[in-house]
């Protein structure tokens, strides 16, 4: 795979300087070289590929425009951030997201790949390493834009990369990760350690998510294709993936300048570092109040001298009186989250809730789905012993609610309120349209045609690839996975 791969300059700026690199900058076509070539080491591509990564998800070009028009957080109208929360997403965001997929983060993988797999001896586990990344990258891809390019990207024989259709790209996602898998050797010396901020080198762990990665792309395609639920059932079987929180992928912020989380850098530069962007939305706060969630106060911040949390709907105004998204979600070493425990115990629980593969067993699904539920909880602070009641006593448990999936979804969607882009494919693939959980409403000021299902395409990809679908898709379009 990447074979004849175009070779680009790298930046030189390696390491966690590189999250400062956000927002608003210029954007590439994935397949020109505007520069001379150089060699680079593996590791060095890598940590530069992830630090760019880590930084565009956790920014303002993808957290902020995905949170705000999925409805996990709220602007508050005119008294909070900007208009995503109607769909006025800014060209830079799909430009510059877009370029991180392709002309850095992508491209550096690509190219880590090939230098790794050329050495002598050949560095299979750095290749590896650099594969699942750049698999996880291309899934998260086709989960913003549908129908993009993969199969002919990065090669300089080709101009303009036609743009796969998403079953195809899952397809070649779950071909990567296998790949990437087989390659894996844990006796070898020879692997990314220092330079890989995940773990540290740990192949089993890498093994591992790239499993749950595989499992989590099945979930995704099983509605629109039922010929999965045996790949789902196999891997249930089989096991070998994400198995504690010590597994979680994490990318890490620091409290010191120029490494801090990208989220609370913009309100650093814009409001002193504290919130006064983004609030509370009751798509979220007003079902974890029914469930008495104890993650309120881990998730939300009161103002001073309010004593309820408050929560207001998508593009409602806000007030004095409104809670805000907390500074601890917000906080500069916050880490940036890919995978988590709970978010692979979620899954399992809904594939033998649904009968996915396996035996319908909503008596395994409800041991799953409580162990994921406390997962969350300690993954939030939440104190051992509290949280523990809480699963034992307050948590619905899915064999007294008459929708035991939908119950699953619920939790998932409050899981994942803080990973955008995980709560929008969730939302998506939840139920057919009209019926995903949970319910939203297409906010006031939004265009025409329902609730957003996409974006559109980078400005500068759509006007320099001739091979740019046309009609270009509008946002309301629905993906190939979600019915």
């Amino acid at each position: 795979m990447f074979k004849n791969i175009k070779r680009y300059t790298v930046i030189a700026a390696l390491g966690l300087t590189a999250v400062a690199a956000t927002s608003c900058e210029s954007y590439l076509d994935i397949n020109t070289d505007p520069y001379a070539s150089t060699k680079v080491e593996p590791k060095l591509l890598f940590n530069y590929a992830t630090t760019n990564w880590a930084a565009n998800r956790a920014g303002g070009d993808n957290y902020i425009p995905i949170a705000l028009s999925a409805q996990t957080i709220a602007s508050g109208g005119n008294f909070g951030w900007g208009k995503d929360n109607v769909y006025e997403i800014s060209p830079y965001s799909t430009g510059n997201t877009w370029k991180a997929y392709y002309a850095t983060a992508g491209l550096n993988l690509v190219q880590a790949i090939a230098e790794a797999e050329k050495a002598s001896p050949a560095n299979n586990n750095a290749a590896a390493q650099a594969k699942i990344e750049l698999a996880t990258m291309m899934y998260e891809a086709t989960l913003i834009w549908g129908d993009i390019p993969f199969s002919e990207s990065w090669q300089e024989s080709i101009s303009y990369p036609k743009f796969d259709a998403q079953k195809s790209v899952f397809e070649q996602v779950i071909g990567l990760l296998d790949e990437a898998i087989a390659q894996i050797d844990e006796t070898s010396p020879l692997k990314i350690s220092e330079y890989d901020l995940i773990y540290n080198g740990d192949l089993s762990k890498w093994k591992s998510f790239a499993k749950s990665i595989k499992f989590k792309t099945y979930m995704v395609m099983v509605d629109k294709d039922p010929s999965v639920a045996s790949k789902i059932g196999q891997m249930l079987n089989e096991g070998g993936m994400v198995s504690s929180a010590a597994a979680n992928f994490t990318f890490p912020f620091y409290n010191t300048p120029d490494k801090e989380n990208p989220r609370y850098k913009i309100l650093k530069r814009y409001a002193g570092g504290s919130n006064i962007f983004f609030f509370a939305n009751n798509n979220v706060l007003s079902y974890m109040k029914q469930l008495e969630d104890p993650r309120i106060p881990v998730y939300f911040d009161k103002p001073a001298g309010v004593s309820t949390y408050n929560g207001v709907d998508s593009e409602e105004e806000a007030d004095a009186t409104t809670a805000t998204i907390s500074m601890y979600l917000y906080r500069p070493d916050a880490p940036e989250v890919v995978y988590t425990y709970q978010e692979q115990l979620y899954l399992e629980a809904e594939a033998y809730a649904r009968g996915l593969g396996v035996g319908q067993d909503l008596n395994k699904a409800n041991e799953l789905y409580k162990k994921a539920t406390l997962q969350a909880l300690l993954f939030n602070g939440i104190a051992s012993s509290t949280a523990q009641d809480y699963v034992d006593n307050t948590l619905p448990a899915l064999t007294s609610v008459a929708k035991p999936v939908d119950q699953i979804h619920l939790m998932q969607w409050i899981d994942l309120m803080d990973r955008p882009l995980e709560a929008w494919t969730q939302w998506r693939r939840s139920g057919s349209e009209g019926n995903e959980v949970p319910t939203l409403t297409q906010p006031e000021g939004t265009p025409a045609g329902g609730l957003i299902r996409r974006w559109v395409y980078s400005p500068d990809e759509a006007t320099s690839n001739a091979n740019t679908p046309s009609p270009t898709p509008i946002i309301t379009q629905k993906l190939w996975f979600d019915l």
